[in-house]
């Protein structure tokens, strides 16, 4: 059948929209599935599972093994996702504002708490994450961005009524820094109380 130049059947139109509707609805269903996945990798991890398997994942997730293995060939922009995931728990303790009226000796003390509050609330992601970030250049990264972050709000939240010295700056951001928190913990073996204990000695040695 002869058709006039530039007409195109209505059958066409309804064929290419619902083509798209069905690649949207694939798209959609991916992006649930992996966020499904990063939250039971997440959630698994939080239990103490800190290499959990794909199977273990799956079950987790709710979704089949074959989904999990397919989003586990992009594995450095899955540990990225399941980073974010993981300190976005801990924003919230990171954003709480600071009591108004604390001397310098009682705003370290408040910066001390806050960060081992963080730090026990991630300890077990840390761990896992810590597994992959030697096989994941975009994991290690991102960890040495998070060092960097930790150190600038440190520098920001230091009491302004204080003038401290180079060597005394460096010394807080060893005591307040991830790493010795989970050296006290892990390594030595010391509850939180006496690793908090610890630190709160070395910080009398700023007079």
């Amino acid at each position: 059948m002869n058709r006039e130049p530039g007409h195109v059947r209505p059958e066409a139109d309804d064929d290419q929209g619902e083509g798209q509707t069905r690649l949207d609805g694939r798209r959609m269903r991916a992006q649930n599935n992996r966020e499904r996945i990063v939250r039971a990798v997440v959630d698994l991890v939080g239990r103490n599972q800190l290499e959990p398997t794909a199977e273990a994942v799956a079950q987790e997730a709710g979704v089949s093994l074959r989904t999990v293995f397919r989003h586990f060939e992009e594995m450095e922009n899955l540990y990225l996702e399941i980073a974010a995931a993981i300190f976005a728990r801990a924003q919230p303790v990171i954003d709480q504002p600071f009591p108004a009226g604390l001397d310098w000796r009682q705003t370290l003390l408040e910066i001390l708490d806050r960060r081992i509050n963080v730090f026990e609330l991630i300890a077990p992601y840390k761990r896992a994450l810590d597994i992959f970030r030697h096989r994941s250049p975009a994991l290690a990264e991102a960890h040495d961005r998070v060092a960097e972050l930790s150190r600038s709000v440190l520098l920001s939240r230091l009491p302004q009524d204080r003038r401290l010295n180079p060597e005394e700056v460096e010394l807080l951001d060893f005591l307040f820094g991830m790493e010795s928190w989970y050296r006290l913990r892990d390594v030595q073996g010391l509850s939180v109380p006496d690793a908090r204990a610890v630190i709160v000695r070395a910080l009398a040695a700023i007079p």
